[in-house]
């Protein structure tokens, strides 16, 4: 097992991410980060263990993913398990199946997993925490959900557009887009929208499956879109570049020069988006 970690910083009231990295059984390690997104619409909280629902879901499926997987079960066993039983826990917990209730309020999640084994190295992706990997051709490749990321990039256009000339609180320019974002979430898990992690487990037969030989990668990591942004949209750093060196601290110091550089843009204007800070999440995977 080469060098590894794992980084999950909080951005806004509640940290919905969960990110950790492990090893297999025999060899081999592991990095999955869990991207939470809570309902639209009220729905009473699954667990008063956890802040939001969002939250409460992606530890749930996390932590039981990263114990299936420790114990050397494969990966989509460990993920079908895993949203198998929040999904008990949820209909348990509210009265009812998952099925009655509005998709807008039910919680979902994104999914950037990577096993690397003895000979191969397995992608697992649902919607857009990105997986990047980094090859020893020195190719960068990032697997996402670009149907996602072309729905958000709308919403995005629409508020500064509705916006334009206005002195408005970031809260009122959210509720400028509000109905497209609700009309985005009952897109998800369905043909035509978008897959993703929820209960109903329904975006687990849609996942981003990509296998490679371990022997062609240098690195592999997984991303929330709130640390991704620090490549793409903020462009801090060449994504191949912080790959080939990337450590714990120097990931660290990333999410702290993102927060200076959106503490700047308090009214996201400079670098349009839906909210000041966003949770930020890593695990990276040296081979």
């Amino acid at each position: 097992m080469g060098a590894l970690f794992f980084l999950s910083e909080r951005g806004n009231a509640a940290n919905e991410d969960f990110a950790y990295v492990g090893a297999l059984p025999g060899g081999g390690s592991f990095g999955l980060v869990i991207d939470g997104a809570t309902g639209l619409i009220a729905l009473p909280p699954v667990s008063v263990d956890f802040a939001t629902n969002a939250q409460w879901f992606s530890h749930t499926v996390g932590s039981m993913t990263c114990r299936a997987l420790e114990a050397g079960e494969p990966a989509e066993a460990a993920l079908r398990g895993a949203v198998a039983a929040a999904r008990e826990e949820l209909e348990a917990a509210l009265g009812c199946p998952v099925g009655e209730l509005d998709s807008a309020a039910v919680p979902s999640a994104t999914l950037a997993l990577a096993v690397v084994g003895e000979k191969d190295v397995e992608l697992w992706g649902l919607a857009d925490s990105p997986l990047v990997v980094l090859l020893r051709s020195g190719e960068a490749l990032v697997s996402t959900d670009e149907v996602l990321e072309g729905l958000d990039g709308r919403v995005v256009e629409l508020m500064v557009e509705r916006s334009s000339g206005r002195r408005l609180s970031v809260a009122e320019k959210r509720a400028l887009v509000r109905e497209e974002v609700v009309a985005n979430r009952r897109l998800r898990n369905t043909e035509g929208g978008y897959w993703c992690l929820d209960p109903t487990g329904e975006g687990l037969a849609h996942v981003r499956q990509i296998l490679l030989p371990r022997e062609d990668v240098i690195a592999v990591a997984g991303m929330s879109d709130g640390l991704f942004r620090a490549f793409g949209q903020y462009g801090l750093e060449r994504l191949g570049e912080w790959m080939a060196s990337a450590t714990f601290f120097s990931a660290l110091s990333l999410c702290d020069r993102m927060r200076v550089l959106e503490a700047s843009d308090p009214n996201l204007e400079r670098f349009p988006r839906m909210k000041l800070g966003d949770d930020v999440s890593i695990f990276w995977l040296g081979m």
